[in-house]
């Protein structure tokens, strides 16, 4: 789970002198050399000084707290400001630091983007070897319609549900997407062809879901009706690549996911011209936040959040930046259907760079919203926010969530790279999330002690986590006990798949 405050230093985000890394490289499968196994000078200093503002920053908090609780007079408005603001300044010099230790621990920035390719370049074989194989008529396939009755966000995850499904059944995905609503001539007027040998399947031989090892072609189910459920569902990851991934990445259900779009989000010739004459065309530079803010059929699904709320955060993220430069350009790549959220931002933050697609504003009206010409600038909208440094946004959307999920196989490690006003990350129709207490905890109203290793599982989300930081945890037929954040681990969920 990110910080409050949201703000993760990326090196993308730096220039190259900024994010100068020690030329030792990592390798956790082996001993280090004798000669490696003394710290360095710069990384003891800045150990020091990490701990040593760690413990002066609870001082400062506690005293605060002491002089409030104890004080007769209320303080003013300006002197909390004041005191948000040096406490949240506090806080950024500690993530500095700790992001220089990451990269004095070896070649870190090098490493990880090289483990990165190495290992998103062996899935993304597996996957192109399961769509072209050797015989496609005697290939075992697995059927996707892509008729779901929602966006394209929506519809995506269904694909991807499908995908890692097939995976599992270590079946050809064929997808069915004659008539689709964005476009009657199906997914491949703007994508490439989920495989270039294999596309066609005998209705005669099609049983549901889940069919046997003999059926030829397995028609999958909607979400709802997965009965019974693929066991490799997100947030699982392949026991194979395990520990390799947990050891890259910060959230590794998610990289996960991630692979399975980026085969996915391959484009057509002409649709990745539009969009690198549309990336010359609005300058897209970093470092930029990406910035999504949901309106309409959202005033339902989820609460409405102000333009007010997004900027807090992009303001936040580049007060961390000024650590590096104080002279950065701020700069956001704004995405929203709702056409005034535009002039809106523009005229409230005249310091910012606003980055948007002067088309796009003209094609998010609910009469339009399912053509092809909105799909293409939604599809851009997801490009850019997707590419950005850190991203603001909220994760009831799907639209918001595919671009987080994308954002893990363009970066190295994006794990944290973004702020959610509402919702923590999920999927729909995930398999159980479980979590396990670091260190034993007792509720002092309650005279209750949850110990070390106590396991159970989480809800499918949770909202709100960073208002309170505790999670309610319900003993049964007894009180709840409220489980602070800091003391818990999410588990990784692992299952054994053969690749393709």
């Amino acid at each position: 789970l990110p910080s409050p405050l949201g703000f993760q230093v990326d090196s993308q985000a730096l220039t190259s002198d900024q994010a100068g890394t020690t030329e030792r490289s990592l390798k956790s499968d082996s001993p280090a050399p004798a000669s490696d196994c003394e710290p360095t000078l710069d990384f003891e200093v800045t150990r020091r000084l990490l701990e040593t503002n760690l413990r002066d920053t609870y001082f400062f908090f506690s005293n605060h707290l002491k002089q409030l609780y104890s004080s007769k007079t209320k303080m003013n408005q300006e002197d909390f400001n004041n005191l948000q603001k040096e406490g949240a300044e506090r806080v950024r010099v500690l993530q500095h630091d700790l992001w220089r230790l990451s990269q004095m621990g070896g070649k870190e920035g090098s490493w990880r983007k090289r483990e990165a390719e190495d290992l998103s370049e062996e899935v993304q074989k597996r996957l192109h070897r399961l769509q072209h194989p050797h015989n496609c008529a005697t290939a075992k396939k697995l059927i996707c319609n892509l008729d779901v009755g929602c966006g394209f966000g929506c519809q995506f995850h269904r694909l991807i549900h499908c995908f890692m499904a097939a995976y599992g059944k270590n079946r050809t995905l064929i997808v069915n997407s004659a008539g689709w609503r964005y476009s009657p001539n199906g997914w491949e007027t703007v994508f490439q062809p989920f495989s270039e040998t294999c596309t066609n399947f005998s209705m005669k031989n099609v049983t549901n879901w889940p069919g046997t090892s003999d059926s030829q072609a397995v028609r999958f189910p909607p979400f709802y009706t997965m009965i019974p459920r693929p066991e490799n569902l997100p947030l699982a990851i392949p026991k194979d690549i395990s520990k390799r991934l947990i050891r890259l990445h910060g959230h590794p259900g998610v990289w996960w996911v991630g692979q399975f779009i980026k085969y996915l989000f391959r484009f057509q010739p002409y649709m990745q011209e539009m969009i690198d004459k549309t990336e010359k065309s609005i300058q897209f530079q970093h470092p930029i936040v990406g910035v999504h803010v949901r309106r309409t059929d959202k005033y339902i699904e989820a609460s409405l959040h102000n333009v007010e709320e997004y900027m807090e955060q992009v303001e936040e993220y580049f007060a961390g930046l000024q650590i590096f430069n104080p002279n950065v350009t701020r700069r956001i790549y704004l995405s929203s259907d709702e056409p005034k959220v535009y002039e809106e931002v523009k005229k409230k933050y005249p310091h910012y760079k606003v980055l948007y697609q002067k088309k796009q504003v003209e094609v998010v009206h609910e009469n339009t919203r399912y053509t092809l010409a909105s799909l293409k600038d939604l599809i851009m909208d997801i490009y850019f926010l997707a590419r950005s440094d850190y991203i603001v946004l909220t994760f009831s959307s799907n639209t918001g969530r595919l671009v987080y999920e994308m954002m893990q196989f363009l970066h190295p490690d994006a794990s944290a790279n973004f702020y959610s006003l509402d919702d923590t990350y999920f999927s729909h129709s995930q398999r159980p999330n479980f979590c396990r207490m670091r260190f034993s905890h007792q509720d002092r109203r309650a005279n209750i002690t949850i110990e070390e290793g106590k396991m159970w599982m989480l809800p499918s989300w949770f909202h709100n986590f960073r208002n309170d930081q505790y999670l309610p945890y319900k003993r049964s037929g007894k009180t709840t006990v409220m489980i602070p954040l800091y003391k818990l681990e999410n588990l990784v969920d692992i299952v054994n798949l053969d690749s393709p």
